[in-house]
């Protein structure tokens, strides 16, 4: 497969996993906003839409480590040629997770941490020192 084709297999494939608190997958404005947000270069709705459709091929690299950080993904995610690793409800939450406060997150991460202890637990298993 061309690695444009590749590029934008993968980036549908983010796309389509990261769902909206509706269930449906976030509009490219709205991803379009959240580079924006987190301080990416500006990158229009149009624009996504054409490199998740392989309309536009060979994105600059800005914009690649854009789209990485945005989904939690490591850069090379784009360009290896072997097939995407499903993005799991783990990813969504490390994903929602970035829209919190400093707070908020280490909350977050307390309750992982205690709800992980107490599986551990329950299986038998001795908890590890971090």
């Amino acid at each position: 497969m061309p690695p444009h084709q590749t590029f934008a297999r993968k980036l549908s494939a983010l796309i389509d996993s990261v769902r909206a608190d509706e269930g449906a997958p976030h509009s490219y404005r709205e991803l379009s906003a959240a580079i924006d947000r987190a301080g990416g270069p500006a990158m229009s709705p149009a624009y996504l839409q054409q490199l998740a459709t392989g309309k536009r091929i060979n994105p600059k690299i800005h914009y690649v480590e854009a789209l990485a950080k945005l989904f939690g993904v490591p850069i090379t995610y784009f360009f290896e040629e072997q097939e995407p690793p499903p993005i799991g409800e783990a990813k969504l939450m490390a994903m929602r997770a970035q829209e919190l406060s400093p707070q908020g997150r280490r909350q977050v991460m307390d309750l992982l941490e205690l709800v992980e202890r107490y599986e551990r637990a329950e299986r038998g298993q001795p908890g590890e020192k971090r």
